[in-house]
């Protein structure tokens, strides 16, 4: 018995090796392909649920593309409509695993196809160094591996199957459903993975420890329990995180409710249309069977009312801090991947733009004191805290040069817009503390210079992708500035402007060309860095 359960030990710590050697393996491989598949190939909702179908049953683990679609989201690559049709895809796709155990598992000698894919994957992994092809070595070895411990989970069952027995009944129907949904749904959240507790339960069910109708309940709870992962990964994320996997949870409860509620007669089903077809059907084959169409029941369900649920998400988990003082596109999933960690960094960076300019712009149009204005420099340095922070973990990974390079630029950018959003306090502030009334002339040649600095910082909005010739602007408004303070300093020797005043203006229309010099620079930067700011 103690060899039996060390081999059940064994096989199960094979098969969760295999499963991360192949989805490493291929994500590696992929490189930025899951990213461009993601953000151009899920335009409607048959391509994404095509999509989350595919690269689930690609790499084998539906929650590394959940997890990848959350940080598409978050990035701003992706919409919530688009990222919950990737999700519901992921579903269909686990059913290719129940697939391969049923079809590969127990039809064939498993050792006589997977030692071979082992050798061959580990030559290519040694000899080709951190090539694509290397990493497809990889997943060669982990598929190996995965199966080598379905071979070992199989025949350890066997052997247990006449020792033990976990067909438990407390004589209702309905309660021993709920019993093995639960139990499902607890081994999959503690053991994070759908695919190991489905494998778990079929060599179960081939060994005879457990029934068809338990090991379905079962299924269906780990179903449930395969949330789990999106869930923890959402603690601490953001709004747009938290709507994905809301939506995630809702299609496998949904999904599971009702096929909770028809499981006997589905069962009773499908055993049917089996034996129509083969004398004896495997019982494997029945579970897959029925895996895969409790899945494609779910997009059923889901389809008349996915609209509705992604208004009804649109307008969940909003708050002022996660609209202002919050980063709302940089997620720590996407640090794996450099060029959808550094769109996020441009999305935020565009924001922080955005508020920076805007609070210039109220400044300089001076009508009032604008009390907001502190707490707009607090959120914009929130912000910039939470860049640099993102960009000092990111510069940890292995980043393609093209990658590393923009870096520093994107944090000198922001530093201009720190400037920006502190300057529009002051400026401000002393415009708060001028008298109302002076000389007409001078009143003139400060609103006409004004004017200027409105129209600069309108033109440098890097959110424009129209081209702006800002540097002349800035060489115009230059030649402004200086014979605006001439004429001040000529006013206050002559004594027609009180010293204390003069000061003040002077003050005022450095700090706005300050304002206007930063925007520039950071304008430039931009352009210059050619940042990809395409939106889809």
């Amino acid at each position: 018995m103690f060899s039996t359960i060390s081999a059940v030990v064994g096989g199960l710590g094979m098969f969760m090796l295999g499963m991360w050697l192949m989805s490493e393996g291929l994500r590696m491989a992929a490189g930025n392909t899951l990213h461009q598949l993601l953000q151009h190939w899920t335009r409607t909702r048959l391509h994404g649920l095509g999509m989350g179908f595919f690269l689930t049953a690609l790499i084998q683990h539906s929650g590394a593309v959940t997890v990848a679609t959350i940080g598409f989201t978050n990035a701003g690559l992706l919409t919530l409509e688009r990222a919950i049709w990737i999700i519901f895809g992921t579903n269909i796709g686990t059913t290719v695993t129940a697939w391969l155990v049923a079809m590969i598992g127990f039809n064939f000698k498993i050792a006589a196809f997977a030692l071979p894919l082992i050798g061959i994957g580990m030559l290519l992994k040694i000899s080709q160094g951190e090539k694509a092809v290397a990493w497809l070595g990889q997943a060669l070895v982990g598929f190996g591996v995965l199966f080598l411990g379905i071979d070992v989970l199989k025949d350890s069952f066997a052997d247990l199957g006449a020792a033990i027995s976990l067909d438990i009944t407390t004589g209702h129907l309905a309660t021993d459903i709920l019993l093995f949904t639960g139990i499902g749904f607890l081994a999959t959240v503690l053991l994070q993975s759908s695919s190991l507790m489905l494998a778990i339960t079929m060599t179960a069910l081939a060994g005879g420890i457990i029934g068809l109708m338990p090991a379905a309940a079962v299924v269906v709870g780990s179903n449930i329990g395969s949330t789990s992962t999106a869930v923890f990964s959402s603690f601490g994320s953001t709004a747009a995180a938290k709507r994905v996997v809301s939506s995630h949870v809702i299609f496998n409860l949904l999904t599971a409710s009702v096929t909770l509620l028809i499981l006997a007669p589905l069962l009773a089903i499908l055993h049917f249309v089996q034996q129509l077809l083969v004398d004896v059907p495997a019982e494997t084959t029945t579970l897959a069977l029925f895996h895969t169409l409790f899945n494609l029941l779910g997009i059923l369900l889901i389809w008349p009312i996915a609209n509705r649920l992604v208004n009804w998400l649109e307008h969940r988990f909003i708050s002022k801090e996660d609209e202002l003082g919050k980063a709302r596109y940089l997620d720590k999933h996407a640090l794996n991947l450099p060029s959808l960690a550094m769109h996020g960094l441009v999305k935020e960076t565009q924001r922080v733009a955005e508020m920076a300019l805007k609070a210039a712009a109220d400044s300089i149009n001076f009508e009032r004191l604008h009390p907001d204005l502190k707490k707009n420099q607090q959120y914009c340095e929130q912000i910039i805290l939470a860049i640099g922070e993102y960009s000092h973990q990111l510069y940890k990974q292995n980043l393609p040069e093209s990658v590393s390079e923009k870096l520093p630029v994107l944090l000198r950018i922001n530093q201009y817009y720190a400037a920006i959003s502190e300057l529009a306090v002051m400026l401000n502030k002393n415009r708060g503390t001028l008298e109302t009334t002076m000389a007409s002339h001078i009143e003139a040649q400060l609103n006409d210079f004004y004017k200027d600095c409105l129209s600069l910082v309108s033109a440098a909005n890097i959110n424009d992708s129209g081209e702006s010739d800002i540097t002349h602007q800035m060489d115009s408004l230059e030649s402004n500035y200086q014979s605006l303070k001439s004429l001040l300093l000529r006013r206050g020797a002559e004594g027609t402007l009180s010293i204390a005043r003069m000061e003040k203006l002077l003050t005022a229309i450095s700090q706005a060309r300050r304002i206007c010099q930063q925007s520039m620079k950071a304008f430039n930067y931009f352009q210059n860095s050619q940042f990809e700011t395409d939106q889809n």
